[in-house]
């Protein structure tokens, strides 16, 4: 099975929003927009990867949130036609980001425009995101979870929270993907344990996530946010990388994607991770590359 993930594309632009960009946390947010992140990433450069992510023929292509600036209801109808076009590349799992779920008006519209892709059966009769996920898709041996850490937050404020009820629900998913011997695969917007990201950006209850996923042998933990590639390998061989912006033209941090790929074998799983940059001129890099096992758990 290849899984591809991509995340924090920010695709949107605040060209023509109205008054509601002049009102609380959006005022700050849209001159962020209008001073630096409308020049860092680039619809052009989100349009090459989007082929690039084409051509390599995944399985489920994996969303990690942050399509949006603000949140806005029009900004989360302008993305949904991106979301289409990786529908028709393959089956489609998004999480939603902190820039998605930006205000009180911003999840209504993600369950409007984006159920087929978040999975959750009812979308529109939950409050909130938090309420919705976790989410499960199950493909072969391979349990694919996604949670929700995006919520609306202060001024100055990135953190997300994924809430005890959340919490509580996914022991259940992982206890039962332990229990049947599958590959568990987390996708989230933040990251998931303590200290990797500051804590302006951090996952409040992190520590709580952490306690989950060694309890229950989680294998893999993919998130954004921090528009940068990170990796970490716990000592029990949990894996969890952070994949930069999909649509950065920055230096540093140039639009990128990984692909896993994940192979079933008698004692378990063989696993690799190919993470590539794509240019300016569509060229594409692979900037690291790795292969492990994981043995099924009885």
């Amino acid at each position: 099975m290849r899984l591809i993930h991509v995340t924090d594309a920010h695709l949107t632009s605040l060209q023509r929003a109205g008054a509601d960009c002049w009102r609380g946390k959006r005022a700050l947010g849209y001159l962020s927009w209008q001073r630096k992140r409308r020049h860092q990433y680039r619809p052009e450069r989100l349009a090459a990867l989007t082929e690039a992510v084409a051509e390599e023929s995944p399985d489920v292509i994996l969303i990690g949130g942050d399509l949006a600036h603000v949140g806005l209801p029009e900004e989360i109808a302008a993305a949904t036609p991106w979301l289409e076009r990786l529908a028709s590349i393959a089956q489609v799992m998004l999480v939603p980001g902190n820039h998605d779920v930006y205000a009180g008006d911003s999840w209504a519209a993600i369950a409007a425009h984006w159920a087929p892709y978040l999975g959750v059966a009812m979308p529109s009769d939950a409050p909130s995101a938090e309420a919705a996920f976790p989410v499960e898709h199950t493909r072969g041996d391979v349990s694919l979870i996604g949670l929700s850490s995006a919520c609306p937050t202060p001024a100055f404020l990135a953190t997300g929270r994924l809430g005890s009820s959340q919490i509580a629900r996914l022991a259940t998913m992982l206890e039962a993907a332990r229990q049947q011997g599958r590959f568990q695969c987390l996708l989230i917007h933040h990251p998931p344990l303590p200290g990797l990201a500051k804590w302006r950006k951090a996952l409040a209850d992190a520590p709580a996530l952490e306690a989950l996923l060694r309890q229950y042998g989680t294998d893999l933990v993919l998130h954004g946010h921090l528009h940068h590639n990170s990796r970490h390998v716990c000592a029990d061989g949990l894996r969890v990388y952070g994949t930069a912006s999909a649509s950065s033209i920055t230096a540093l941090a140039p639009a990128a994607y990984r692909c896993i790929d994940v192979q079933a074998n008698a004692g378990g799983w063989d696993i690799r991770m190919t993470l590539k940059a794509v240019h300016a001129d569509r060229e594409r890099q692979v900037l690291e590359e790795e292969t492990w096992h994981r043995s099924r758990r009885a």
